[in-house]
């Protein structure tokens, strides 16, 4: 996707009051920085560029997306064919000999290409090679990020299908186009993440459990809410208490509410049990006088006070008569 903002035309950065206004009662810490991004950007921003700059990921970015959308603040989105779908055709067919040429020359990408076929267990074909050589030289991967690219898909597989289970080429190169549209183009930056990738798989199952959702794996819809959750910082036992919240007040689950909940608590800096139990209790009335508010009671100082005036009225009155 593409965004823009909706702002004047200045030769300045310039943020109208109304804007402004708007983000301050949003209440959203990542909306107010999105817009600051973007303003600052002052032309057409990917998504990728987005996550990259922000040290965001892509749940946080839909997160403060969503308020900026919520304000009327977002200017329309304009779609773009993700890289990853280009059809292979359209790429760059190197031929036998161009492959013959590049692993007789190139001693990193033969090294590459024979680890790649032992981690795949395969014998690399023809068209193996030309997706192999279009992710180191098309898209410009170096080979020690190919190499984590082709674990990480392997990894992924096995989770799926069982071990020893391997993907296809097709497979690896897909994932190789999403990883250089989100720019993972170092080690360090492919290892970072790899990391949070993990750190979410080990989640997810124990989301689905607080969830009460069994063993199952998410659907894709799911999937987005559960790692939006993670990108706002909310553990299992977290959710498990927005879910049973959502369930009282729903009579059953409902995504898009139980969402609603912990969109507020992130909003408010609320993101563990004790911060939420401390800081999500419902407003109380000042206690009259020193005296301690009882739900359903008014205050005993305030019923012995109401006696006594009554009492003087009733005197002054008989006084007033006889």
């Amino acid at each position: 996707m593409g965004y823009t903002l909706k702002l004047r035309e200045s030769d300045h950065v310039a943020i109208p009051r109304s804007d402004v206004r708007a983000i301050i009662r949003g209440g959203s810490g990542d909306a107010a920085l999105l817009y600051l991004y973007l303003a600052n950007a002052g032309e057409k921003t990917e998504d990728a560029d987005i996550c990259r700059g922000l040290h965001w990921d892509h749940s946080t970015l839909e997160g403060a997306e969503e308020g900026l959308q919520r304000l009327g603040l977002l200017g329309k989105k304009e779609e773009v064919v993700p890289v990853e779908q280009v059809p292979v055709h359209e790429k760059k067919d190197y031929s036998r000999h161009d492959i013959a040429l590049v692993l007789e020359q190139d001693q990193n990408y033969a090294s590459l290409r024979q680890a790649v076929g032992v981690k795949l267990n395969r014998i690399m074909t023809e068209k193996d090679d030309n997706m192999l050589l279009g992710l180191y030289s098309d898209l410009g991967l170096p080979p020690d990020v190919i190499f984590l690219l082709v674990g990480h898909c392997i990894q992924r597989t096995e989770r799926r299908y069982g071990p020893e289970r391997r993907p296809t080429m097709r497979q690896v190169e897909k994932e190789g186009y999403q990883w250089k549209r989100m720019g993972l183009l170092t080690q360090e930056l492919a290892v970072e993440y790899l990391k949070e990738y993990a750190r979410k798989q080990e989640l997810i199952p124990r989301m689905m459990e607080a969830l009460h959702m069994g063993g199952r794996d998410p659907v894709s819809r799911e999937l987005e809410y559960l790692e939006r959750w993670i990108g706002w910082g909310f553990s299992p036992d977290v959710v498990e208490n927005a879910y049973e919240r959502t369930v009282f007040k729903c009579g059953k689950m409902e995504w898009k509410y139980l969402n609603g909940i912990l969109r507020d608590w992130d909003k408010k800096g609320l993101h563990t049990m004790e911060e939420i139990t401390k800081g999500d209790q419902p407003t109380q009335q000042e206690p009259r006088r020193g005296g301690k508010r009882t739900e359903g009671h008014a205050p005993a100082s305030g019923v012995q006070d109401s006696v006594a005036w009554m009492k003087e009225y009733l005197k002054q009155t008989e006084e007033k008569e006889g």
